[in-house]
């Protein structure tokens, strides 16, 4: 995941957030970009806490697994091993439209995967979010008319529904961990958090 990643991830200031827990209703799914991004603040434990269930997909799984050594690994791997974190296998037709999704907006399979696990769920009729910092994942996303948000707009989430008693010292814990975080975009998260 490229440092650019995060800072490109405006909250959401749609009805997927501004609904609150009419959220954890939805299905959610997420990439691995933002759930590497809280790992690395210790916060991964916001997401059964938002939303009860999180899917995703093996692709996804198989990215943070063997994409390499990230700081921490290791509750990575925990999570992936709880009930609340569910892998969807990928079948083979809906690989062949992630493919398709990787040439059309130049993502990776990861985004690609949890962007057609969510066409397929709205599909069959199912209110799905989708967890995605990386810019193009998210104009993909914003294309396909799926709701999204990033791991600044968990954040905010999170201390809206009294989860968190505040959203500033875990943005500069990111900046610490080597995440761009531009001045313009910290401002407006937490303006959006009532902490600016």
């Amino acid at each position: 995941m490229g440092q650019a990643s995060v800072a490109r991830c405006i909250p959401c200031t749609g009805p997927e957030l501004s609904t609150g827990l009419a959220t954890m209703q939805r299905i959610v799914i997420a990439d691995a970009g933002p759930l590497i991004a809280l790992a690395r603040i210790k916060q991964l434990d916001l997401l059964p806490g938002l939303f009860g269930k999180v899917s995703v997909t093996d692709l996804v799984v198989n990215e943070i697994t063997q994409g390499g050594v990230f700081p921490d690994t290791a509750s990575l791997l925990h999570a992936l091993r709880q009930p609340w974190l569910e892998t969807v296998p990928m079948p083979e037709s809906w690989l062949a439209q992630c493919r398709d999704w990787v040439n059309l907006h130049q993502i990776d399979m990861g985004e690609a995967s949890a962007l057609v696990l969510a066409s397929q769920r709205i599909a069959r009729g199912d209110e799905v979010l989708v967890i995605v910092d990386e810019a193009r994942g998210r104009m993909a996303a914003e294309h396909a008319h799926i709701a999204l948000t990033g791991t600044a707009g968990l954040l905010v989430l999170a201390k809206n529904l009294g989860l968190l008693p505040a959203v500033q010292p875990l943005l500069l814990a990111l900046q610490s961990q080597d995440y761009f975080l531009s001045g313009r975009l910290l401002q407006a998260v937490l303006r959006q958090a009532g902490e600016g």
